[in-house]
């Protein structure tokens, strides 16, 4: 198993290094620990004239080395996995998508926030976009987990679309750690459904793909993200689980577009993202 670690140092980035050991020790898998350095575009001197090309290859030059030791650092003390150390220069969307492909990984654990806006510090607002674009499945990390094992692993869902191959993905991860798996369709003022037709549709899953060790639940919120993190929260989930779609009419407008982004944003736990 080949697991993708994009760092940039930060606290939520070595945070998703621990994920990732949690995952390749069970697995014995390999940890490929990314930092790609980007390219500015120009650098202006305090005169407001751009400084050559010269100065910027040297800028860069320092910089990956810099980079090097601090990713073999995280790999010394880190020792106890497999784990390839990895630099790029360039667009760090681009890279990732690139390593992911060539690769074939089988995760990407990425950190929720980085440090910081700066250039050559990308975690942040990339996230969001590698989890809306991954051929891969996605594990976001905000905080740590302290726990280093997975024994419930929450799945949302709301009954309309089949996503099998996330389905897949769960009880592979079921399987490995010996997880509690909870199904849970949340309940909101503009989707609800009866608790009859809901946990019929929800039994009609489980049957379909085979599905054990498991409970059915309902959650009334009055907000689907939100609800997804406070029922996390009331099960001590050490991950959820979602398929990536878009919110639609008054809510997006209201609460903005991916939902599986929204709650990777404001859950202190995993989030397992994975495409339709």
């Amino acid at each position: 198993m080949k697991i993708i670690v994009p760092t940039d140092f930060s606290a939520t980035s070595l945070n998703a290094l621990k994920v990732a050991k949690t995952i390749a020790k069970k697995t014995n898998g390999e940890i490929i620990l990314l930092h790609v350095i980007e390219v500015p575009s120009a650098s202006i001197s305090s005169t407001g004239e751009t400084i050559g090309d010269m100065m910027a290859h040297v800028y860069i030059v320092e910089l990956y080395a810099k980079v090097g030791l601090q990713l073999q650092t995280l790999k010394d003390k880190n020792n106890d996995v497999n784990i390839t150390l990895l630099r790029k220069v360039g667009d760090p969307y681009k890279g990732i998508r690139k390593l992911i492909r060539e690769l074939h990984a089988d995760f990407v654990v990425i950190g929720e926030k980085g440090i910081s806006d700066i250039d050559d510090l990308f975690i942040g607002s990339l996230t969001d976009k590698i989890v809306r674009t991954s051929e891969c499945p996605v594990i976001t990390v905000n905080q740590s987990n302290e726990s280093q094992s997975i024994k419930n692993i929450l799945y949302a869902t709301d009954l309309k679309e089949e996503h099998p191959k996330l389905v897949a993905i769960i009880k592979q991860l079921q399987k490995l750690f010996d997880a509690k798996l909870h199904i849970v369709k949340i309940n909101t003022n503009d989707d609800f459904t009866n608790d009859i037709d809901t946990k019929m549709k929800m039994r009609q899953l489980v049957d379909k793909y085979e599905l054990q060790n498991y409970t059915i639940n309902t959650y009334n919120n009055t907000d689907e993200e939100y609800g997804i993190v406070y029922y996390a929260d009331e099960i001590n989930a050490d991950l959820i689980t979602m398929g990536i779609r878009r919110r639609t009419g008054i809510r997006r407008l209201i609460n903005g577009g991916d939902l599986a982004v929204e709650v990777a944003e404001h859950s202190h736990r995993p989030v397992l993202t994975y495409h339709y």
